[in-house]
């Protein structure tokens, strides 16, 4: 019994030690091609936007632990559903703030 606690710590902090590393990673590249402009601009924005994304995934799998078992699958659909909301509120605000500009000007 203590053998499997021991090896569940153990599993779960290297976890967390690889999501961090991971994350380490993937703030630094963007820092130092911000510092440095190694690439053209088109090129860092999609290198950063890569990273960006790339690091909302590292997350979500190392250190909330989401994936696509059974027993996660309502944590997954709360996490769809939470997505679809802001891209409600986010992009319905920019669409009233848009016409609003439009019908003042």
């Amino acid at each position: 019994m203590q053998n499997f606690i021991k090896l569940n710590i153990n599993k779960e902090m290297q976890s967390y030690f690889l999501g961090f590393l991971f994350s380490i990673v993937l703030t630094v590249v963007p820092f130092i091609l911000a510092i440095q402009k190694i690439f053209c601009n088109e090129i860092n924005y999609i290198i950063f936007l890569s990273c960006a994304i790339s690091q909302i995934i590292i997350h979500f799998i190392y250190f909330l632990h989401l994936n696509f078992s059974v027993e996660k699958r309502w944590n997954l659909i709360t996490l769809l559903f939470v997505v679809v909301i802001i891209f409600i509120v986010v992009f319905g605000s920019i669409w009233i703030m848009y016409n609003l500009n439009h019908h003042i000007m």
